[in-house]
């Protein structure tokens, strides 16, 4: 009898100590899963505050874009370029120089540029021989409200040798306000 009692006795003791375990795991997964959900609720709730910084970061952007100073920036600094290349082609170097920066002199023997940014210069030739239609606009870069960059290409249709020269304009605003031609590079 005292045989029975004693299975008894344990199999009551495993049994208890069978149940002890398996039910803190459950709790222990039930909290860990609700540390995740809390998680990911946090993560969701990050990422759509900031796709919706991005949205009106893109929709600034494209009032920006449609700005009139932009606008305006754009049709000054094209035009200078366009009177700055006839210049180059008539050799009209008084008119070169009441556009140009500080940055740019004007080496008259050589018909080039010399441009000067921080410590380095280089020359780069006036350009001449365009035809005007063969000219393409690329697009441009204002870097701030003093600093405008125009990019544009020469396609060279003669047969034999075509292709096409890219340019890039650079401009900066001077102490009254104007545009001034800052140097180009091709």
């Amino acid at each position: 009898m005292m045989y029975k009692i004693a299975l008894i006795l344990l199999s009551v003791i495993g049994l208890m100590a069978g149940c002890t375990p398996s039910e803190a795991p459950v709790d222990t997964l039930q909290q860990v899963d609700l540390d995740q959900n809390q998680d990911q609720t946090q993560t969701i709730k990050e990422l759509e505050e900031e796709n919706q910084q991005l949205q009106e970061q893109i929709t600034q952007l494209q009032v920006d874009v449609n700005s009139e100073e932009i606008r305006n920036n754009l049709r000054e600094t094209l035009n200078m370029t366009f009177k700055l290349i006839a210049a180059m082609e008539s050799g009209d170097t008084a008119f070169i120089k009441s556009i140009s920066s500080p940055n740019v002199e004007i080496s008259q023997d050589n018909k080039q540029f010399i441009i000067t940014k921080e410590d380095q210069s280089y020359e780069v030739n006036f350009i001449s021989g365009l035809a005007w239609d063969e000219f393409e606009f690329r697009g441009y870069d204002q870097t701030d409200s003093d600093h405008f960059m125009l990019f544009v290409a020469h396609y060279n249709n003669i047969e034999g040798s075509e292709g096409h020269v890219a340019y890039e304009f650079s401009f900066v605003r001077s102490s009254e306000g104007e545009w001034l031609f800052d140097g180009y590079i091709s």
